[in-house]
C-alpha cells in the first residue's frame, strides 16, 4: 500500500508545476495569437510616452506604443529566437554525443578535449564576441546561441548516452548487424529521452535569458522591433519619472517564463528521479 501510494502521488502533477504549465502555455498562446489579441499595431504611437494605464491595459513605452501589444509581439520574437536556437543546438549536441559515445576511441576522446576547451569560454563574452564580429540579424542571433549551447548539450548527452550504451539491449542490436543511425534512433534515444527533456527545458531558458540579455546591452533584436530584453532597455528612463510598469512588465514576462520552466523541469526530474522500473 505505501509503495502505490507512493506512486500515485508521483503520477499527479504538484500545484506548482501545474501553475509552471498554466504558465507557459499562456505566455505562448499570447506569442502564436498576437496579431489577434493586440489592442493596437504594435509600432503605432497612440498617446504621450509613459501613460499610465486606464485607456491601454499597461499604458505607453517611451515613444507613446501599446506596452501590452510591444509586450506580446516581443514574446514572438523572445520565443521563436530562444525555441529555434535550443533546438539547432540540441540536435547537433545530441547527435555529435550519441555518436561519440557510440564509437568510442580517438573520436570520443577528442569531443571530451573539445568540449572542455568550448566550455572554459564565458558563454555571454562569447555571445557578444560573436554578435559583434558578425551581425545581430535574426540568423546570426539564433546561430550564436545555438552554437553556445552545442557543448552543453554534447557534456550532458554523451554521460547519459554513455550510460545507455553499455547495457546488454545495446549489444544484442550490434550483435544482429544492426547500423548506427538504427542503434542511435531505436536503442539510444528512446532510453535518453527524460532526462534530455529535462536538459532541453534548462537549455530553452539559458536561451530565453540569453537573448534578453544580448537585446538588454543593444546586441540583440534591433528597433522598432524588440523582444522582453529590447522593451526593458529602451523604456528603462521611466524609472526617472516613478513609471515603473514599463519596465517591470517585460521584466516579469521573462520571470514568469524562466521559473515556470525550472519549475516544470524540477518536477520532471523528480519524477525521474522516483521511477520504478
Amino acid at each position: 500500500m505505501t509503495s502505490q501510494g507512493s506512486m500515485s502521488r508521483h503520477r499527479i502533477m504538484p500545484l506548482s508545476a501545474l501553475l509552471a504549465v498554466l504558465t507557459i502555455a499562456l505566455i505562448v498562446a499570447a506569442a502564436l495569437l498576437a496579431p489577434w489579441i493586440a489592442t493596437n499595431p504594435p509600432q503605432a504611437m497612440i498617446g504621450d510616452a509613459f501613460a499610465a494605464p486606464g485607456g491601454t491595459l499597461l499604458g505607453t513605452d517611451v515613444l507613446g506604443r501599446d506596452l501590452f501589444s510591444r509586450i506580446v509581439h516581443g514574446a514572438r520574437l523572445t520565443l521563436l529566437i530562444a525555441v529555434s536556437a535550443t533546438v539547432i543546438g540540441f540536435a547537433v549536441g545530441t547527435l555529435w554525443a550519441f555518436v561519440a559515445a557510440e564509437l568510442d576511441g580517438w573520436f570520443n576522446e577528442a569531443t571530451e578535449w573539445l568540449v572542455n576547451i568550448l566550455l572554459s569560454f564565458p558563454p555571454l563574452m562569447l555571445g557578444l564576441l560573436l554578435v559583434s564580429a558578425l551581425s545581430n540579424s535574426l540568423p546570426m542571433l539564433i546561430g550564436a546561441i545555438a552554437a553556445i549551447q552545442v557543448p552543453r548539450v554534447v557534456r550532458v548527452a554523451r554521460a547519459v548516452a554513455q550510460n545507455v550504451i553499455g547495457l546488454q539491449f545495446v549489444e544484442v542490436a550490434r550483435a544482429r548487424g544492426e547500423r548506427l543511425p538504427y542503434i542511435l534512433l531505436r536503442e539510444v534515444l528512446p532510453n535518453c529521452l527524460r532526462p534530455l527533456a529535462a536538459e532541453f527545458g534548462l537549455r530553452l531558458t539559458y536561451s530565453t535569458l540569453f537573448i534578453s540579455g544580448l537585446s538588454f546591452l543593444g546586441l540583440g533584436v534591433q528597433p522598432p522591433d524588440a523582444d522582453w530584453g529590447g522593451l526593458v532597455r529602451e523604456n528603462m528612463s521611466a524609472m526617472q519619472i516613478g513609471a515603473w510598469m514599463p519596465v517591470l512588465a517585460p521584466a516579469m514576462a521573462i520571470g514568469a517564463f524562466a521559473v515556470s520552466l525550472n519549475v516544470l523541469i524540477d518536477w520532471i526530474d523528480s519524477r525521474s528521479s522516483t521511477r520504478i522500473g
